[in-house]
Protein backbone atom coordinates (compact mmCIF):
# COMPACT_ATOMS: atom_id res chain seq x y z
CA UNK A 1 0.00 0.00 0.00
CA UNK A 2 2.85 2.27 1.07
CA UNK A 3 4.17 1.76 -2.68
CA UNK A 4 1.09 2.32 -4.23
CA UNK A 5 0.91 5.71 -2.47
CA UNK A 6 4.55 6.54 -3.18
CA UNK A 7 3.64 6.03 -7.06
CA UNK A 8 0.82 9.09 -6.79
CA UNK A 9 2.79 11.75 -5.74
CA UNK A 10 3.79 13.81 -8.32
CA UNK A 11 7.22 14.82 -8.49
CA UNK A 12 8.15 18.35 -10.66
CA UNK A 13 11.64 17.70 -12.72
CA UNK A 14 14.57 19.97 -13.82
CA UNK A 15 14.59 21.27 -17.18
CA UNK A 16 17.19 23.23 -16.95
CA UNK A 17 19.78 21.37 -15.53
CA UNK A 18 23.20 20.69 -17.64
CA UNK A 19 21.20 23.74 -19.64
CA UNK A 20 21.32 27.03 -16.85
CA UNK A 21 23.29 25.05 -14.23
CA UNK A 22 24.95 22.12 -13.66
CA UNK A 23 23.52 18.56 -13.79
CA UNK A 24 25.08 16.53 -11.08
CA UNK A 25 25.26 17.08 -7.49
CA UNK A 26 28.94 17.20 -7.32
CA UNK A 27 28.84 20.54 -9.68
CA UNK A 28 26.55 22.00 -8.20
CA UNK A 29 28.02 21.41 -4.24
CA UNK A 30 31.46 22.54 -6.06
CA UNK A 31 29.99 26.25 -7.24
CA UNK A 32 27.82 27.25 -4.39
CA UNK A 33 30.93 26.12 -2.02
CA UNK A 34 33.24 28.49 -3.88
CA UNK A 35 31.26 31.32 -1.98
CA UNK A 36 31.21 29.84 1.11
CA UNK A 37 27.50 29.76 2.26
CA UNK A 38 27.70 28.51 5.58
CA UNK A 39 24.51 28.05 7.77
CA UNK A 40 24.36 30.37 10.32
CA UNK A 41 26.68 33.10 8.51
CA UNK A 42 25.59 35.89 6.85
CA UNK A 43 22.78 38.54 6.78
CA UNK A 44 19.20 37.96 8.59
CA UNK A 45 17.37 38.80 5.18
CA UNK A 46 13.27 38.62 5.11
CA UNK A 47 13.32 38.81 1.04
CA UNK A 48 15.43 38.58 -1.58
CA UNK A 49 15.57 39.10 -5.43
CA UNK A 50 18.09 37.12 -6.89
CA UNK A 51 18.54 36.62 -10.98
CA UNK A 52 17.41 33.82 -13.31
CA UNK A 53 20.15 33.64 -15.87
CA UNK A 54 23.12 30.94 -16.42
CA UNK A 55 24.72 30.33 -13.48
CA UNK A 56 28.01 31.17 -15.73
CA UNK A 57 26.71 34.79 -15.56
CA UNK A 58 24.50 34.95 -12.95
CA UNK A 59 25.32 32.43 -10.51
CA UNK A 60 27.41 34.86 -7.91
CA UNK A 61 24.81 37.11 -7.31
CA UNK A 62 22.34 34.44 -6.66
CA UNK A 63 24.78 33.38 -4.28
CA UNK A 64 24.73 36.76 -2.89
CA UNK A 65 21.36 37.05 -2.40
CA UNK A 66 21.07 33.57 -0.60
CA UNK A 67 24.16 34.75 1.26
CA UNK A 68 21.95 38.08 2.99
CA UNK A 69 19.48 35.51 4.41
CA UNK A 70 21.60 32.61 6.19
CA UNK A 71 22.21 34.17 8.94
CA UNK A 72 18.61 32.77 9.10
CA UNK A 73 18.80 29.65 8.11
CA UNK A 74 17.94 27.58 11.24
CA UNK A 75 14.70 29.31 11.56
CA UNK A 76 13.40 29.33 7.59
CA UNK A 77 11.07 26.61 7.40
CA UNK A 78 9.36 27.47 4.31
CA UNK A 79 10.86 29.55 0.94
CA UNK A 80 8.20 31.28 -0.95
CA UNK A 81 9.41 31.99 -4.59
CA UNK A 82 8.05 33.85 -7.45
CA UNK A 83 9.01 33.45 -10.75
CA UNK A 84 7.30 34.99 -13.73
CA UNK A 85 6.58 33.05 -16.87
CA UNK A 86 8.37 33.07 -20.30
CA UNK A 87 5.63 32.31 -22.41
CA UNK A 88 3.64 35.38 -23.19
CA UNK A 89 0.49 33.44 -24.24
CA UNK A 90 0.27 32.15 -20.02
CA UNK A 91 -2.19 34.36 -18.30
CA UNK A 92 -3.16 34.35 -14.16
CA UNK A 93 -1.12 32.87 -10.68
CA UNK A 94 -0.35 29.42 -10.82
CA UNK A 95 0.66 27.56 -7.77
CA UNK A 96 2.07 23.24 -8.02
CA UNK A 97 -0.02 20.48 -7.48
CA UNK A 98 3.50 18.72 -7.40
CA UNK A 99 4.56 17.06 -3.75
CA UNK A 100 7.95 18.30 -4.31
CA UNK A 101 10.21 19.79 -6.90
CA UNK A 102 13.30 17.85 -8.28
CA UNK A 103 16.69 18.66 -7.94
CA UNK A 104 20.11 17.37 -8.08
CA UNK A 105 20.90 17.84 -4.63
CA UNK A 106 17.51 16.04 -3.53
CA UNK A 107 14.03 16.66 -3.70
CA UNK A 108 12.14 19.64 -2.08
CA UNK A 109 8.93 19.11 -0.62
CA UNK A 110 6.15 21.36 -1.85
CA UNK A 111 4.05 23.37 1.40
CA UNK A 112 0.44 22.24 0.14
CA UNK A 113 -1.04 23.72 2.95
CA UNK A 114 0.21 27.07 2.24
CA UNK A 115 -0.51 26.78 -1.22
CA UNK A 116 -4.44 26.04 -0.75
CA UNK A 117 -4.76 29.19 1.82
CA UNK A 118 -3.35 30.99 -0.95
CA UNK A 119 -5.65 29.53 -3.47
CA UNK A 120 -8.35 30.49 -1.06
CA UNK A 121 -7.23 34.25 -0.45
CA UNK A 122 -7.01 35.00 -3.76
CA UNK A 123 -9.01 35.29 -6.86
CA UNK A 124 -6.86 34.62 -9.68
CA UNK A 125 -5.11 31.59 -7.90
CA UNK A 126 -4.87 27.95 -10.16
CA UNK A 127 -3.04 24.97 -8.63
CA UNK A 128 -1.75 23.24 -11.82
CA UNK A 129 1.42 22.18 -13.01
CA UNK A 130 1.09 22.31 -16.98
CA UNK A 131 3.08 26.22 -16.33
CA UNK A 132 6.07 25.08 -14.05
CA UNK A 133 7.33 22.04 -16.01
CA UNK A 134 8.69 23.56 -18.63
CA UNK A 135 9.51 27.36 -17.34
CA UNK A 136 13.20 27.67 -15.39
CA UNK A 137 12.60 30.80 -13.58
CA UNK A 138 11.84 28.91 -9.97
CA UNK A 139 14.22 25.97 -10.63
CA UNK A 140 17.15 27.90 -11.51
CA UNK A 141 17.15 29.10 -7.70
CA UNK A 142 16.28 25.45 -6.48
CA UNK A 143 19.64 24.01 -5.65
CA UNK A 144 20.77 27.23 -3.57
CA UNK A 145 17.72 26.88 -1.83
CA UNK A 146 17.98 23.07 -1.01
CA UNK A 147 21.88 23.74 -0.09
CA UNK A 148 21.17 27.27 1.97
CA UNK A 149 18.17 25.43 3.71
CA UNK A 150 17.77 22.17 3.59
CA UNK A 151 14.76 21.57 5.62
CA UNK A 152 12.29 24.12 3.95
CA UNK A 153 9.67 23.25 2.23
CA UNK A 154 8.72 25.32 -1.21
CA UNK A 155 5.97 27.52 -1.84
CA UNK A 156 6.60 27.96 -5.47
CA UNK A 157 4.34 30.53 -7.51
CA UNK A 158 4.77 31.75 -11.49
CA UNK A 159 2.89 34.25 -12.80
CA UNK A 160 2.25 35.00 -16.47
CA UNK A 161 2.04 38.23 -18.62
CA UNK A 162 2.06 41.16 -15.65
CA UNK A 163 -1.27 42.49 -15.35
CA UNK A 164 -2.96 44.79 -12.12
CA UNK A 165 -5.32 42.69 -11.00
CA UNK A 166 -2.69 39.84 -10.68
CA UNK A 167 -0.38 42.20 -8.24
CA UNK A 168 -3.15 42.99 -6.10
CA UNK A 169 -4.40 39.65 -5.54
CA UNK A 170 -0.64 37.91 -5.26
CA UNK A 171 -0.20 41.26 -2.71
CA UNK A 172 -3.21 40.63 -0.81
CA UNK A 173 -2.57 36.59 -0.61
CA UNK A 174 0.36 37.06 0.66
CA UNK A 175 -0.77 39.51 3.40
CA UNK A 176 -3.26 37.24 4.22
CA UNK A 177 -1.70 34.05 4.34
CA UNK A 178 1.86 34.58 4.81
CA UNK A 179 2.17 37.55 7.34
CA UNK A 180 1.37 35.30 10.46
CA UNK A 181 4.72 32.84 9.43
CA UNK A 182 6.52 35.66 8.41
CA UNK A 183 9.16 34.93 10.90
CA UNK A 184 10.10 31.38 10.09
CA UNK A 185 9.64 31.86 5.89
CA UNK A 186 11.60 33.43 3.23
CA UNK A 187 10.44 35.03 0.37
CA UNK A 188 12.50 35.25 -2.95
CA UNK A 189 12.08 36.80 -6.32
CA UNK A 190 13.31 35.69 -9.35
CA UNK A 191 13.85 38.40 -11.33
CA UNK A 192 16.51 40.01 -14.07
CA UNK A 193 16.48 43.85 -14.75
CA UNK A 194 16.17 44.29 -17.95
CA UNK A 195 16.38 42.74 -21.47
CA UNK A 196 17.52 45.09 -24.96
CA UNK A 197 19.18 44.21 -28.18
CA UNK A 198 21.37 47.53 -27.35
CA UNK A 199 23.55 46.98 -24.78
CA UNK A 200 23.42 51.21 -23.50
CA UNK A 201 20.10 50.81 -23.36
CA UNK A 202 19.37 48.01 -21.28
CA UNK A 203 22.03 49.47 -19.15
CA UNK A 204 19.85 52.39 -18.33
CA UNK A 205 16.49 50.29 -17.88
CA UNK A 206 18.86 47.96 -14.99
CA UNK A 207 19.94 51.21 -13.77
CA UNK A 208 16.46 53.04 -13.66
CA UNK A 209 15.11 49.07 -12.19
CA UNK A 210 17.66 48.85 -9.48
CA UNK A 211 17.19 52.66 -8.22
CA UNK A 212 13.29 51.70 -8.28
CA UNK A 213 13.92 48.40 -6.43
CA UNK A 214 16.03 50.19 -4.04
CA UNK A 215 13.96 53.10 -3.00
CA UNK A 216 10.89 50.22 -2.32
CA UNK A 217 8.59 52.42 -4.99
CA UNK A 218 6.11 50.29 -6.07
CA UNK A 219 3.57 52.38 -7.26
CA UNK A 220 6.55 53.76 -9.72
CA UNK A 221 7.65 50.32 -10.44
CA UNK A 222 4.31 49.14 -11.26
CA UNK A 223 3.47 52.03 -13.42
CA UNK A 224 7.12 51.31 -15.60
CA UNK A 225 6.59 47.70 -15.77
CA UNK A 226 2.83 48.15 -17.27
CA UNK A 227 3.52 51.02 -19.52
CA UNK A 228 7.05 49.19 -20.79
CA UNK A 229 9.32 51.88 -19.71
CA UNK A 230 11.53 49.07 -17.67
CA UNK A 231 10.77 45.27 -18.72
CA UNK A 232 12.82 43.46 -15.25
CA UNK A 233 11.82 39.90 -16.36
CA UNK A 234 9.82 39.40 -12.59
CA UNK A 235 9.01 43.09 -11.95
CA UNK A 236 5.18 42.57 -11.33
CA UNK A 237 6.45 39.75 -8.40
CA UNK A 238 8.42 42.68 -7.14
CA UNK A 239 5.69 45.14 -7.23
CA UNK A 240 3.35 42.24 -5.48
CA UNK A 241 5.84 42.28 -2.55
CA UNK A 242 6.22 45.10 -1.85
CA UNK A 243 2.37 46.32 -1.84
CA UNK A 244 2.28 42.98 0.37
CA UNK A 245 3.49 45.29 3.52
CA UNK A 246 5.38 42.45 4.31
CA UNK A 247 8.99 44.48 4.02
CA UNK A 248 7.18 47.42 5.91
CA UNK A 249 10.14 48.66 7.75
CA UNK A 250 12.84 46.57 5.97
CA UNK A 251 15.82 48.40 4.80
CA UNK A 252 16.60 47.19 1.22
CA UNK A 253 20.59 46.94 -0.33
CA UNK A 254 22.25 45.28 -2.98
CA UNK A 255 24.30 42.39 -1.49
CA UNK A 256 26.44 41.81 -4.38
CA UNK A 257 26.50 45.79 -4.85
CA UNK A 258 27.31 45.42 -8.64
CA UNK A 259 25.24 44.45 -12.10
CA UNK A 260 26.44 41.70 -14.94
CA UNK A 261 25.34 41.13 -17.74
CA UNK A 262 25.09 38.68 -20.96
CA UNK A 263 24.83 38.65 -24.62
CA UNK A 264 23.32 36.06 -26.46
CA UNK A 265 19.67 33.82 -27.46
CA UNK A 266 17.26 34.74 -24.74
CA UNK A 267 14.70 32.27 -24.10
CA UNK A 268 12.41 33.41 -26.94
CA UNK A 269 14.93 33.09 -29.20
CA UNK A 270 15.67 36.52 -29.85
CA UNK A 271 19.22 36.50 -30.81
CA UNK A 272 22.20 39.11 -29.23
CA UNK A 273 20.07 40.67 -26.43
CA UNK A 274 21.83 41.55 -23.40
CA UNK A 275 20.64 41.05 -19.97
CA UNK A 276 21.52 42.47 -17.15
CA UNK A 277 21.19 41.12 -13.48
CA UNK A 278 21.55 41.95 -9.93
CA UNK A 279 20.65 41.26 -6.43
CA UNK A 280 18.27 42.94 -3.76
CA UNK A 281 17.70 42.01 -0.10
CA UNK A 282 15.44 43.73 2.46
CA UNK A 283 15.95 43.19 6.09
Amino acid sequence: MEAVFAQKKRVRSPVGAGVFYPEDKRGILKFIRSFGLEAGKGGNAQAIIAPHGAWDFSGALAANAFSSAMGRSSNINRVVILGPIHDKREKGLFLSNSHSFNTPLGNILVDRDISEELKFNGNYFVIDDIPHLGEHSIEILLPFVKYCFPQASIVPILMGQPSEEYIDDLAHALKAVIAPVLDETLIVVSCNLSCDNDTATARLLAEECLRLFSEKDAPAIASAILDGSINACGGALVVSLLESGLLDGKDSCSPANYMVSAVGSTVDNTENNTVFYSAVSFE
